[in-house]
């Protein structure tokens, strides 16, 4: 009864924060990289609060969608449950690379203790890193698209033989 809601909610909330993390290194990142050190961390501290306030909750309740979505499908034994497992895997890869790599150097960013060289230095480890989380989304996003179409699967298997292929408009006589 939730799986399809479940799957559903998970390929968008996926789709968005990939979305927004391939914006991130498509235009960010380059952005970052063209401007000086010292210009980069003071736009990082100016801007760095807006795209957390966004991303942040958006990858948490990504993370949460996934994982009940795969939590639904594995206890019913749903056609999609590997799919949703897999979503679910690659949506936690990208909290813990977030919570590991990117908000401590995002922190070291705002602060006033970085030189030129190690602020060039924690942006490069920063964008390898972002990297992954990008491939890490696109995996979780194309997987939590599985799990939805196999969610669309199930429901039409539920209707019943003699109404599937019936167009409306169609006698039933």
């Amino acid at each position: 009864m939730l799986s399809r809601p479940l799957a559903l909610v998970s390929t968008v909330l996926t789709g968005v924060l990939t979305g927004g993390m391939v914006l991130i290194d498509v235009v960010l990142v380059p952005f970052w990289r063209g401007s000086s050190p010292a210009g980069f961390r003071a736009w990082f501290a100016a801007h760095s609060g807006r795209l957390r306030a966004l991303l942040v909750p958006l990858g948490a309740a990504t993370g949460i969608a996934c994982t009940a979505s795969a939590a639904v499908r594995v206890t019913g034994g749903g056609r999609g449950a590997p799919a949703a497992v897999a979503a679910a895997a690659a949506a936690g890869g990208v909290i813990a690379v977030t919570v590991t790599v990117n908000e401590p150097a995002n922190h070291r960013f705002t602060s006033a203790t970085l030189t030129d060289r190690e602020t060039t230095e924690l942006l490069r480890r920063w964008a390898r890193w972002h990297h992954l989380r990008v491939v890490l989304g696109l995996v979780a996003t194309v997987a939590a698209g599985r799990a939805l179409a196999d969610a669309g699967d199930r429901a039409v298997s539920r209707v019943p033989s003699r109404l599937r292929g019936v167009r409306a408009g169609d006698d039933l006589a």
